[in-house]
């Protein structure tokens, strides 16, 4: 799952953060706009693709949702060739789908598959994963601008480069991913017991999960999970020129490989017995790095005048200007990263159950849209980049506070439980005895 990860959302990231879709700076208001009706049609998608897993399970759930990609990033190609913007809006409209049922494939896998203990591993995998497919893309843009000083679009062949690696994780998608009630621990028991699902079912989970109390309590912190990625994207491309662009979007994607990995070893370390303990020291790395990074990010945008009203500055990394701001991208690079694995990690940490691990995840990806549809607007409206930092600080401000009170209140010290008819193995010593069990009563 990782490396389709590393072939879809992976490049779309690359994509994304290099500002205007790769394009000229004037393309930028367009990619605004197509990543807001893709957010926007996203949020929807999100919290309906959990039933939609459940049905389908996630061979074709990845599948549908991941040929959608390409056809977006060709949107993007035609559109910055070509123009004409029905394409790409209709392409973001199609991707907001798609990545719903891929990214609830995702959190399907990363919250249901590991045992207890290793939930923070798989969620931190599966980003690096992801994170080091952004960086292959950036570096395809880099290498191909790096000579490049004026403020262009990148060329044809990083396009065709992009679609090809996205068309890979398809044909991988199709003969990798197995039913998950045919996948097995190393000791031999099953991941979980799994009823057959109905629609009937599905819409009363849907439900159940919207007026869950700990999903209410986590929606502030969903919903700004990603909504850095829209600022600081438009920013990079008024501020710096292309080949800068390109350089600062290859560090942003690079970051984010060896950042989450301190988190992810507090989350699951095993030396700091208490689950809340470790939650709550996670949410702490996170919320120092997220509000002292758009303290600065809020403090050097005042400082250098940077306003959309100016022309592009097209600095370049020969300049001065250019350390602080690269400095600044990189944080939120950190933070782009570790927020989302921070919630994902309270959210899996809430269940066993797979089926409402879906629902989670479909819940946590709908939500998540929900805010970057909201970022990518204001930014497409042209609202200052003052005013978007500063909403953003307080997203983040609630968003912390909610996620400590969830770890702090909600996050139980469990043992592999039985939870809801679904049993979760205690350990290798009763392997042979609970596949024995789930294999009897899957038979029955």
């Amino acid at each position: 799952m990782g490396c389709i990860l590393f072939c879809l959302p992976g490049i779309y990231i690359a994509l994304t953060g290099l500002g205007a879709g790769g394009g000229r700076p004037k393309a930028q208001e367009t990619a605004a706009l197509t990543n807001s009706i893709l957010y926007g049609v996203y949020t929807i998608a999100g919290w309906c693709a959990g039933p939609v897993l459940n049905l389908l399970k996630p061979k074709w759930t990845i599948i549908i949702g991941g040929i959608c990609y390409p056809l977006y990033v060709g949107s993007l190609w035609y559109y910055d060739r070509i123009g004409g913007r029905e394409f790409p809006l209709t392409a973001g409209a199609l991707l907001g789908i798609g990545a719903a049922l891929l990214w609830t494939s995702s959190g399907f896998i990363q919250f249901a598959y590991p045992e207890e203990d290793q939930k923070g591993k798989y969620i931190t995998l599966q980003w690096i994963l992801c994170s080091a497919g952004s960086t292959v893309g950036a570096l395809i843009a880099f290498g191909t601008t790096v000579k490049n000083t004026e403020s262009a679009g990148v060329s044809n062949a990083v396009y065709i480069a992009w679609i090809m690696i996205m068309t890979v994780a398809l044909v991988a998608a199709f003969f990798l991913i197995e039913d998950p009630i045919n996948v097995v621990r190393e000791g031999g028991q099953h991941i979980a017991m799994f009823q057959p699902p109905t629609l009937k079912n599905e819409v009363k989970g849907i439900l159940s999960v919207m007026i869950d109390p700990k999903v209410v309590i986590l929606l502030p912190a969903m919903f700004v999970a990603e909504m850095c990625l829209a600022l600081t994207s438009s920013i990079n491309v008024y501020y710096f020129n292309l080949r800068t662009r390109s350089l600062n979007n290859l560090l942003f994607q690079a970051v984010m490989i060896p950042s989450p990995l301190l988190l992810g070893w507090i989350l699951d370390n095993k030396r700091i017995q208490s689950r809340k303990l470790r939650g709550a020291m996670g949410t702490a790395y996170v919320a120092v790095i997220t509000i002292g990074a758009t303290c600065g990010l809020l403090a050097w945008t005042l400082e250098n005048n940077i306003s959309r009203s100016n022309d592009s500055r097209a600095v370049d990394w020969k300049d001065s200007a250019f350390a602080p701001g690269v400095v600044l991208y990189l944080l939120f690079g950190v933070i782009y990263a570790c927020f989302q694995i921070i919630v994902q990690w309270t959210l899996a940490a809430l269940t066993n159950d797979p089926a409402l691990c879906a629902r989670y995840a479909g819940a946590f990806k709908g939500t998540v849209s929900l805010g970057m549809c909201v970022s990518f607007t204001v930014d497409s409206q042209g609202m200052s980049f003052r005013n978007q930092i500063i909403m953003q600080l307080a997203l983040y401000a609630s968003g912390v506070f909610c996620l400590f009170y969830v770890v702090l209140v909600y996050v139980r010290q469990t043992n592999y439980f039985v939870e809801g008819g679904v049993i979760v193995p205690t350990g290798a010593e009763n392997a042979l005895e609970c596949g024995e069990e789930m294999d009897k009563k899957l038979k029955d």
